[in-house]
């Protein structure tokens, strides 16, 4: 065998060769992988409106109608905002079909009596997957507040709006 065609064949086995091999591997180590649950979307919020007011931190919540959650979801993690409520920060993890968030309320909100800084709401929610359209079941309540109940809330998904062209 000529040194040329050494050099070809050792070329052809690391350039070729290795990268199938590769993602053959890839490809068999990722047959157990599963998307998490999409929760990505508007949600509508029912939530006991007097129950929610007497949360500190809640009467900003409870005084607007008609309040959703837009859930931005990436991969496992999400972040959410009130649509028609009080701006904050909040962010979460999906796990299965439970949700589990953080809502810092920001400057305007946590000026509410009893609320204050440092004060953080928490979400914690199952999703029916079953359902159609999705829906969430779970509760709110304020962290570091022993005597704050818990709130019970639902929240239903609304369909994507139509895109443009489509039939």
């Amino acid at each position: 065998m000529s040194h040329t065609n050494r050099n070809f064949i050792v070329a052809y086995v690391l350039l070729v060769g290795l990268p199938i091999v590769g993602l053959l591997g890839v490809l068999k180590s990722g047959r157990s992988l599963t998307a998490p649950l999409s929760v990505d979307g508007v949600w509508r919020l029912q939530v006991d409106p007097v129950r929610l007011a007497a949360l500190p931190c809640g009467k900003a919540l409870a005084s607007a109608p008609e309040t959703a959650l837009a859930i931005s979801q990436s991969g496992r993690n999400f972040t959410l905002n009130l649509t028609n409520g009080p701006k904050s920060t909040a962010s979460g993890l999906i796990d299965g079909t439970t949700l589990k968030a953080s809502v810092v309320p920001l400057a305007a909100w946590s000026d509410e009596i009893g609320c204050g800084n440092g004060r953080e709401l928490s979400l914690v929610a199952t999703v029916n997957p079953m359902a159609d359209p999705r829906s969430l079941a779970g509760t709110v309540s304020v962290n570091n507040c022993p005597s704050c109940p818990s709130v019970e809330f639902h929240a239903v998904r609304e369909a994507p709006p139509a895109k443009k062209g489509s039939h």
